[in-house]
């Protein structure tokens, strides 16, 4: 029996998806079919059990230490993804296109993307997140666990230089720092 394929998984379909709603986001669309009662938004806890139960712990307990560089991975993607929409309008401005994308954080609830310092000649680059929507709430914890938005930072700038960057989350409200920080070296 051949499989249906109109039921069939196609792993570009991911990406398809991201891109409308990518598209949707930009647009400024605040309705979401399907979703006539319940609407656009959904609590922080949810969002937050997806990515720290089913994102992180689930892929901790499947592939153990490298949990962290796919949840890395996934958030890399996902700011390549936000930075690539928002490129053409920043016209190569470093200072447009972190405004473009500050507009966009705040829009989703991610948090508010702050640029602390910016040495390109260095190849240095460190911004803060505040109300980093993975932590937030969140306090006790032994080791940063905003992998995702340190991979998302890491992907917004890997998007705007064109080059390979390591972003590293160096603060977190996790641990008890008041914000989240992240700095990216261009590589």
């Amino acid at each position: 029996m051949k499989p249906n394929k109109e039921r069939e998984y196609m792993a570009s379909d991911y990406d398809a998806a991201g891109g409308l709603l990518v598209q949707s986001i930009l647009a400024g669309d605040t309705k979401v079919d399907n979703r006539e009662r319940l609407g656009a938004k959904v609590p922080i806890q949810l969002f937050q059990a997806m990515r720290l139960v089913a994102l992180g712990s689930a892929m901790e307990d499947m592939i153990g230490d490298g949990s962290r560089a796919l949840v890395y991975q996934a958030g890399q993607r996902l700011g390549n993804v936000l930075g690539g929409a928002v490129m053409p309008q920043a016209e190569g401005d470093l200072d447009k296109y972190v405004g473009l994308i500050q507009g966009v954080t705040q829009e989703l609830g991610i948090g508010f993307v702050v640029i602390d310092k910016v040495d390109l000649d260095a190849g240095e680059i460190n911004m803060h997140l505040d109300e980093c929507v993975s932590c937030a709430g969140i306090t006790g914890m032994s080791a940063p666990i905003c992998n995702f938005e340190a991979g998302m930072v890491g992907g917004l700038i890997k998007t705007f230089v064109g080059r390979s960057v390591k972003a590293v989350e160096t603060r977190c409200h996790a641990i008890g720092d008041k914000t989240c920080g992240v700095d990216v070296k261009i590589l």
